[in-house]
């Protein structure tokens, strides 16, 4: 009796499976892979490669002179800011001044190269810090506030394109310009 229903029971058919092309596991398999893999990353592209991450990819290109707004949650706009350089005048140890000069890395300027070309100009000690706002600045030793805005605008407004109106100076805790640019420019 038992080779009878073996008899009639035909041979199972393979399933078939398919494998995915980019990992080379099966495709319910893809999720579960290790997330550092390279098989993983390849694969997580291809699948935000589709329509929503073309789109999420798409940027605004801004004409020069114009300011790009950006929504934030809740609906409030933040507009880019222009370059500009912000230099200060800091004292420690009461009779010391300390002058701070912030934003030329903006304009492409390589701080390490304008610290040098700040020491040597100014016969002093000139550093690249860290802002508390975590940005660099060179701090350069003395009080160069109203020579050294005169030294960025001969050094700097030809080649990086650094003008009267992107120089600011901080006096009182208020943000002036350090130019009148209602004269000539």
């Amino acid at each position: 009796m038992a080779t009878a229903a073996v008899a009639q029971q035909s041979p199972p058919t393979p399933q078939v499976v398919e494998y995915d092309p980019i990992t080379g596991v099966p495709a319910e398999f893809n999720d579960f892979l290790p997330k550092d893999c390279e098989e993983y990353k390849k694969w997580k592209a291809s699948q935000e490669s589709g329509l929503e991450g073309q789109v999420a990819d798409l940027k605004v290109q801004e004409a020069p002179g114009q300011q790009i707004e950006k929504k934030l949650p809740g609906g409030k706009v933040k507009k880019k800011s222009k370059p500009e350089v912000v230099l200060e005048r800091n004292t420690r140890n009461k009779k010391k001044c300390v002058t701070t000069i912030s934003g030329l890395d903006t304009f492409g300027i390589k701080l390490a190269d304008a610290s040098k070309l700040f020491g040597k100009k100014f016969a002093s000690g000139a550093a690249i810090t860290k802002s508390p706002t975590e940005k660099d600045q060179i701090d350069v030793q003395g009080d160069f506030l109203d020579k050294a805005a005169d030294f960025i605008l001969k050094t700097y407004s030809k080649d990086k394109g650094i003008q009267k109106s992107d120089i600011y100076i901080i006096d009182n805790k208020k943000k002036i310009p350090a130019y009148d640019v209602e004269g000539d420019d």
